[in-house]
């Protein structure tokens, strides 16, 4: 889904390109494609210099074009910190509980006016610390002490595995997660998982 919706995205910019090109627009299609390469070269090094595991750091970009594309303001905090790590069953399992995650909040959103999302990963001392805020409708007191159990959404039926996938991971991690809920106001998930750094990987 990542992956389409980047594809979806370079595809809209590429129609631009090209209508410009039929328009012979060419001193104003000079300055977008200056304008994609430095918001493309941005955006990559800003997560870059925070996310040092590079898959992780490609996923969250995906994540970041899927959110254009949804008209959701997706916002990585400036302060975010990952190194490196060669534990390829801790990169799997992140990217289960932050897709996951990040997806939930997403179709939290599709009817709310506001659409925020903000992600901080931190850090310290070999725990991870990872919190997903957003701006959707929140979570009924009822369902909240149910909504980690399998088949269990607020979506209808045949839904509810995503955080049932999330908190199995945690678990097979040695982590937790905890929910904040703002009735109406939207939700915010915390996760702490161990996370070792890889030392060939970080000088």
């Amino acid at each position: 889904e990542a992956l389409r919706s980047q594809t979806h995205e370079f595809r809209n910019k590429m129609q631009v390109i090209l209508g410009m090109l039929h328009m012979q627009c060419y001193e104003e299609l000079a300055g977008y494609v200056r304008q994609i390469a430095n918001e493309q070269k941005a955006e990559a090094s800003f997560v870059g210099a925070r996310i040092r595991e590079t898959v992780l750091a490609g996923f969250l970009l995906s994540k970041l074009s899927r959110a254009r594309e949804l008209g959701i303001l997706m916002e990585l905090k400036e302060e975010s910190y990952l190194p490196a790590t060669d534990n390829d069953e801790v990169i799997h399992g992140l990217v289960t509980i932050i897709g996951n995650l990040v997806d939930n909040a997403f179709e939290a959103m599709v009817e709310c006016d506001k659409k925020q999302l903000v992600l901080w990963l931190y850090w310290e001392s070999g725990i991870l610390s990872l919190r997903v805020k957003d701006t959707g409708q929140g979570i009924s007191p009822m369902m909240g002490a149910r909504i980690f159990e399998r088949g269990i959404s607020t979506r209808g039926t045949g839904r509810g595995v995503g955080l049932a996938l999330v908190k199995e991971s945690i678990e097979m991690m040695n982590g937790r997660i905890m929910l904040e809920n703002q009735g109406g106001e939207g939700t915010t998930f915390f996760v702490q998982v161990p996370y070792s750094v890889a030392e060939k990987k970080e000088k």
